[in-house]
């Protein structure tokens, strides 16, 4: 107890030290420990709501009506006490007095939801929408069709001349609020608060409304070439085993064709690995990034710390000459390091806490709606843990230097030993390597990942390192002049390289962090938005007929606006690979238990999009394939295509095209950009090959100005109300919204990373500037000014900050690209001014820190530092 209260005391007499090494850690705590919280808080409402989400135990899904075998199938499987409820789900365009919108339909029937419900306004029943042709939606979704101003539940409805058809707080929407689905004009029923249909995200392609599904049969919405899905929502009397259930239904439908089923089955488990797909890559670089943060504020902790122990030899020796055991200074040491992780691991408990809830802001559009997040027992002990032991694995190289203190050098007017034994001293660094790879592995999803980053991370500081060590050689180089300030500036790089390289190292991972990201994000926006060499559309138009075409080429030449890229689509089955069975084939990217998805759309053209290169092969033959052929019909298949389903020039490729088994060879591979909203398809086919075959067809229509377009969508639908439109430029809004708030986050991951480096700046500044303190008081002694002495530290520091900052932003544009080429098909733009603004920012910061750390130094009399050194 005795070294307990000493070392308590020897804190509260270095209170500066003791804040900063707290706030340091802390800060590289924060980020950690926010990230975590994060998973977990995503992770146990996933548990608890998995059910609600999916709206049922298990769904089955196809994309016809259900056949009488597949429903004896389910009847099998399921037994007779489930409960059952169906629904239909297809887009479509909705026409309201206002305007016309592409929409989400669920036609549901009476039994639905399963678990949930509707929380529908007072007075509003959920049969209304089976009485009558009436819609259910929520208050944002009828603003967005223009029947509310906006969604404030106190305000009513309004018609066309701004009165309100409903009084304030009356909930029943007025008559004569009508929209227009198909050929059947209907009613706004009520809205919701509360959509039973929680989606995994809130980024969807249309707002979505609901109807009763025996309401469809006259809307003239589910012919021949409409993209509908058929929905069984099944709910299993408790305790039954959904997961054996599930795999038991798709054996059973696969039973019913000699290749995959048409029909798919989820079941909680697939809600879960489909939103784990979606933020698992944001998080697991977010966890990362924050380990690398920790391991910087680690950097810096043990540089503070060295700056504290290095004025304590002496005290230390005197007291082991005086009785103390080594094992009680260490005991002394240890709680001190272990009180001070603590703290700053309560510290950043308070900050994680307060970061919490900008995270739901940060991934709008990403995570499920009415998500809580919060802090758990298990995250609050990782980072008590984390900080109590990590501030010890930190400092552990800094306490091995005990081993160099001996009462009798005090005697030689030194307290410690020239050196410690080298394999002691690299003994001591084996615990944080071991934490740094046990943490990538644990925040990177898998020890594959966790290995990867390691390995990506030890590349980097073995870049940085040797760049460092070869800039020493620089210094000494530089500092042959006779120039007082250049000379001396360089000549301390070069006489202290240890100290220098581990601060030129921190200052270049930290940069090297926060430039890395910006350049992904801004190739893949600016290909977003604008994608070089491509036009992209504004309207993208699906659910054309085959007698539609020409009226719609006849009815754009009237109207502003062109018609581009017009392209047969025709619904098919992939059936073999090689005489292989395509759905048996391993696909390690699909979960365990599913198979590979066969049914595809087809199509043919005579030419390649612009937003097509043919990367291997030639091009297709122009000559028409012909029917009863012995030669092969010729396929192209797009890269990404190719690479998952590992398929090569040469393979063979049986399909079902319409009940018709054709026979085909992939002849090119082509690169698609699909960012360009043109109609592109994964599998093109020689010309002649489906020709004949039913098809609806895709098209897009460009350069109309933008106060035309709502005009000319309305005349689309009015004209042609089975074809559906999306609008692009609306898409392209939300997918930059959502890279905009992921790029925030990302760039305070990084800034926190910095933040850490940047401490870490400071007590090696301020560490070197000690160390120079006889040099500082010989020259202040020899008349050299405090100007010259800033001089020197200011181009000392300034020179290290910009050397280390200068190779990494250029070691980032490397790796950002390397990054882009492998994930994202290259790509990638290089933001020269922000790569220009980190560099001299971070030049600025470390002279302004140098000179702050050197001040008190600048401010002491000579007198006083020659009492201090004797």
């Amino acid at each position: 107890m005795l070294w307990i209260r000493l070392a308590f005391r020897e804190l509260l007499r270095n209170k500066g030290f003791s804040l900063f090494f707290t706030a340091n850690l802390a800060v590289g705590l924060c980020g950690f420990v926010a990230v975590q919280s994060f998973s977990r808080s995503l992770n146990q409402h996933l548990d608890d709501n998995l059910r609600n989400i999916l709206t049922a135990d298990l769904v089955v899904t196809a994309n016809a009506p259900f056949t009488p075998a597949e429903k004896e199938v389910m009847h099998k499987v399921l037994g007779p006490d489930v409960q059952v409820s169906e629904v239909i789900r297809f887009f479509t365009m909705v026409q309201t007095r206002n305007t016309t919108r592409l929409v989400q339909v669920m036609a549901v029937d009476e039994t639905y939801p399963l678990y949930g419900g509707f929380a529908l306004d007072p007075g509003i029943h959920r049969s209304a929408i089976h009485q009558s042709p009436s819609v259910f939606m929520s208050r944002d979704t009828a603003v967005t069709l223009g029947i509310r101003d906006h969604a404030d539940p106190r305000d009513g409805l309004q018609d066309d001349s701004g009165r309100k058809a409903v009084p304030p707080g009356d909930s029943t929407p007025d008559a004569s609020q009508t929209l227009t689905l198909g050929n059947t004009l209907f009613t706004v029923a009520g809205f919701f608060v509360d959509d039973p249909d929680k989606a995994l995200t809130t980024l969807e392609l249309a707002p979505k409304i609901y109807v009763g599904a025996d309401q469809l049969a006259n809307a003239g919405l589910l012919g021949f070439g409409a993209r509908v899905r058929y929905h069984m929502y099944c709910r299993m009397p408790p305790g039954t085993d959904v997961p054996a259930l599930t795999q038991a239904l798709r054996s059973g439908f696969a039973g019913l064709s000699p290749d995959q089923s048409r029909i798919r089955v989820r079941d909680s488990r697939d809600v879960s690995q489909s939103l784990s797909r979606v933020t698992g890559y944001f998080a697991g670089y977010m966890a990362l990034v924050s380990l690398v943060a920790l391991f910087l504020a680690g950097m810096a902790a043990a540089f503070l710390f060295r700056g504290f122990l290095g004025g304590k030899h002496k005290e230390i020796a005197v007291l082991m000459s005086l009785g103390a055991r080594r094992s009680g200074v260490c005991a002394f040491l240890f709680a001190q390091l272990i009180f001070l992780g603590l703290l700053a691991a309560v510290m950043a408990l308070a900050g994680a806490w307060l970061l919490l809830p900008a995270f739901p802001w940060m991934l709008k559009g990403l995570v499920p709606e009415g998500i809580v997040l919060n802090m758990d027992l298990v995250t609050a002990g990782m980072a008590l843990g984390l900080g109590g032991l990590g501030s010890l694995v930190f400092c552990l190289p800094v306490l091995v230097n005990l081993l160099s203190i001996k009462p009798l050098l005090l005697l030689q007017g030194s307290a410690a030993d020239k050196g410690v034994n080298p394999w002691w001293r690299a003994a001591a660094f084996l615990p944080g390597g071991g934490w740094f790879i046990a943490g990538a592995m644990l925040v990177g999803g898998s020890p594959a990942n966790g290995l990867v980053f390691t390995a990506g991370f030890a590349l980097a500081l073995l870049i940085f390192s040797l760049a460092g060590w070869l800039g020493a050689g620089w210094c000494r180089r530089l500092a042959n002049t006779r120039h007082l300030v250049r000379k001396l500036a360089f000549l301390n790089l070069y006489r202290h390289r240890g100290a220098s390289l581990a601060c030129f190292v921190t200052i270049a991972m930290g940069v090297f962090l926060i430039s890395l990201i910006p350049q992904l994000q801004k190739g893949l926006q600016t290909e977003i938005q604008r994608p070089e060499g491509l036009k992209i559309p504004v309207f993208f138009l699906m659910d054309i007929q085959d007698d539609q075409t020409g009226d719609l080429e006849t009815f754009m030449q009237d109207h502003p606006g062109n018609l581009e890229n017009l392209s047969p689509m025709v619904r098919g089955r992939i059936l073999s690979v090689n005489d292989d069975p395509f759905h048996t084939r391993e696909d390690t990217r699909e979960s365990s238990g599913r198979s590979r998805r066969t049914e595809h759309n087809f199509s043919y053209r005579a030419d390649l999009d612009p937003s097509e290169t043919i990367v291997q092969g030639p091009p297709l033959s122009s000559d028409p394939w012909k029917f009863g052929s012995q030669t092969l019909f010729e396929i192209s298949v797009a890269r990404s295509f190719a690479d998952d389903h590992d398929l090569v020039i040469g393979d063979t490729m049986r399909f079902d095209i319409q009940g018709m088994v054709l026979e085909g060879r992939i002849h090119n591979i082509r690169k698609v950009r699909w960012n360009s909203f043109q109609p592109n398809f994964f599998l093109l086919f020689q010309n002649g090959v489906l020709n004949n075959a039913p098809k609806t067809w895709l098209g897009a229509v460009a350069q109309v100005p933008p106060d035309q377009r709502p005009g000319l969508k309305n005349k689309i639908v009015q004209a042609f109300p089975n074809i559906s439109i999306i609008d692009v430029t609306q898409m392209i809004t939300t997918l930059t919204f959502i890279a905009d708030r992921l790029s925030i986050s990302v760039r305070f991951m990084a800034w926190l990373a910095i933040a850490a480096g940047l401490v870490s700046i400071f007590s090696i500044a301020r560490h070197q500037a000690r160390r120079q303190a006889a040099q500082t008081n010989l020259l202040k002694v020899l008349g050299t000014g405090f100007g010259d002495i800033r001089r020197i530290s200011l181009l000392e520091f300034g020179s290290l900050g910009f050397a280390a900052a200068l190779v990494a932003v250029i070691l980032s544009a490397g790796f950002s690209r390397a990054i882009a080429w492998y994930f994202f098909d290259s790509l990638w733009a290089l933001d020269m001014g922000y790569l220009l603004g980190i560099l001299i920012l971070t030049t600025l910061i470390c002279m302004a820190t140098a000179v702050a750390a050197a001040g008190k130094i600048l401010k002491t009399r000579p007198l006083m530092l020659l009492k201090k050194s004797g």
